[in-house]
This record gives structure tokens, sequence and C-alpha cells, in this order.
């Protein structure tokens, strides 16, 4: 899979661009602040209908205009989709193959991107959320199913937020507590199996890539009691009405898969406490190959890649591992030029 054309109207600094590509890997070198990362989040907007660096997508849209417009020709075993979107202050609109989509997941079924940015480097060391965002994209992105529950749980929890700090009224929980479980249980099953899924492919990757120096091992840690029974969703109701007082003196809900966390092992030993900077990019990297196998093996072609200043973090025999995950189409970013890619990619003028 490949983008073969890609066209943007106020997108951020970029007022009009228009580009024809091929499957290959392409460069864009430059100083910060002439919109690189910018061209990425355009790809991976028009591919997915949602931003790898907000969640409210009206803040893409360039200073002064009313609206941002995308437009890009994917080409996925021969066949060739043409996806559009615009995106207005209050409203967005999805078009594939001239046909209006409701919903960003409808539009973007079947398509795969992966971004590798430089916050993901501290994925191990630095805020749960980042580990939990991780999984949360992988799963969104090739689950139907995930990702209703997911838009679900986070419209319920910010109901359910808001009585507790602004209604304190205790009648209305009980509503809003059966629906959070209800989606939470689709979560935690399905974020459970797919660790399960995953975990020897991650080790598989951290051992070539340290040298087989250790083994990782990859586990979840949930905010609450988890058994994995018939009645996850009456269980995680139950674990909601016994915190529901320590829930109303906070204002929020302090259980759930908004909370959860996933730890990484190496030899058994805490990776994020006593591991080296070396031994966490390997992490890192291990994860990253696993979500681009993951996402080839979903839509059965090699998904588009953004590499967003991340070469440069990596020491050249990490970066020769990551480069050779990729057998499709690339594009990589970096403030200064990379002399291994000068031959084998293609450079990219924003101009």
């Amino acid at each position: 899979m490949f983008i073969e054309k890609l066209d943007m109207v106020s997108f951020r600094n970029h007022d009009h661009l228009s580009m024809d590509f091929d499957e290959k890997i392409y460069r864009l070198i430059g100083p910060n602040g002439t919109g690189k990362t910018n061209f990425l989040e355009a790809i991976y907007v028009v591919m997915t209908g949602r931003s790898f660096r907000t969640h409210a997508l009206k803040e893409v849209i360039s200073f002064g205009s009313e609206s941002a417009f995308l437009s890009a020709r994917v080409v996925l075993d021969s066949f060739e989709h043409d996806l559009a979107m615009t995106i207005k202050e209050n409203a967005k609109r999805y078009v594939r193959d001239n046909n209006p989509r409701k919903r960003a997941k409808d539009y973007a079924s079947g398509l795969g991107v992966v971004v590798f940015e430089p916050k993901h480097l501290q994925m191990v060391q630095g805020s749960p959320s980042l580990r939990r965002e991780l999984i949360d994209d992988m799963l969104r992105m090739t689950s139907p199913v995930y990702d209703d529950a997911y838009r679900g749980y986070m419209h319920v929890l910010y109901q359910r937020n808001y009585v507790l700090r602004k209604l304190k009224e205790p009648s209305l929980l009980d509503v809003y507590d059966m629906r959070l479980s209800k989606y939470a249980a689709v979560l935690l099953r399905e974020r459970l199996k797919f660790l399960k899924r995953m975990a020897s492919s991650v080790s598989d990757y951290y051992k070539t890539i340290s040298g087989d120096r250790e083994t990782l091992d990859v586990r979840y840690k949930a905010s609450f009691p988890v058994t994995l029974s018939e009645n996850l969703e009456g269980e995680f109701y139950e674990s909601l009405k016994r915190t529901r007082e320590r829930d109303r003196e906070r204002g929020r809900t302090g259980i759930g898969p908004h909370l959860d966390d996933i730890s990484f092992l190496l030899d058994g030993v805490e990776a994020k406490k006593f591991s080296s900077t070396g031994q966490i990019r390997s992490i890192v990297l291990a994860l990253k190959c696993l979500e681009i196998d993951h996402l080839r093996d979903y839509i059965g072609s090699h998904p588009v890649v953004l590499l967003d200043d991340v070469l440069s973090e990596l020491d050249a025999s990490r970066r020769d591992v990551l480069l050779s995950v990729i057998k499709g189409q690339c594009f990589i970013t970096s403030a200064e030029a990379i002399p291994s890619l000068e031959e084998t990619s293609q450079a990219v003028d924003l101009r």
C-alpha cells in the first residue's frame, strides 16, 4: 500500500501543497519550522481521520482560514482509493471513493499507517498514557469492535466525571456505571488478548535488536482486580460502586482502562526503573517493529510508515533493524542529513 498523490490546503503552515509519490522511501531534511512534521501529520490524518498530535482536529486549520482540506489517492493491491477530508471548526467531512462516510473508522477501514516520533522513545519511562496510546492505536486501527468500545468508553467517562465534579448527584452514577462497565469489559478483554498474542513477537524482536542479551516480557497492570471471568462487566461495575465515594471526593473516576498501564520486564526486572538508555530504546524499537507487522498482517499489505526525527536518536545498528522491517512506502524527517539514506531514499522539497 502506498500514497500515490497527496493534496493539502490550509493545513498547519502549508497553504497549498500537491505531490505525487511512488512506493519507496522519501526523506525530508531541514531545520525545524519548515513543516516536516506537519507534512507527516497530514498523511496520518488523511489516512485515519485523526491526528497523532492533537485530539482536536480543528487545530490543524491554518491561522486565518475557516477550514482545512486534505485529499489522497492510496493504492492498495492494485486498487486505487480516493480519500478526501474537510476539517472545519465544529465539523469534519469524510469522502472515500466519492462516497460520503459518516464516521472516521468507515472512512479509514482497511488502511494502515504507522508513525514513530520522538515522544515514543519515552514510552517505557514516561507517562502510562504513552503506553496505553500504543496499544489503543493498534487496536483501534484493526478492530472495529475495539474502536466502538473506546469511543463509547471515553464519552461515558467524560459524562461520569462531569457528574462527579458538578452535580454531585449519586442517583445518576448508577446509569453511567452500567454503561461504562459494558465498554470497559470489551477494552480489557481485547487488550489482554492482544498482549498475549504479541508477547512472543516483541520478545523475539528485542532479542534480535539487543543481541540476545536479555528476555523481554510484557505485563498488563490493571487499576482494579481483573479475573477475566465471564462476568467481567459485572465485576467492574461492582468495583465502581465501591469507589464511588472516593471518586465523588476527587471529582474523577479512579479506576478503569483509562488508567491502566503496561510494564516491561527484562529478565524479570522492571525495565522502567533499572534499564539503560540502549535497553529502553531497544524495547521501544521492538514495539514499533511489532506495530508494523501487526498492521501488515491486518491489511495484507505493507503499511505506510512515518518516521518523524527518530533515526538521528538511534545508533546505526538499531537504525538498520528498523529500516529492514520497512518494506513499503516510508517518509523520514530529520533536522540533519543522514548519510546512510542518501542512496536509498528520494528527497522531498516542501518549499
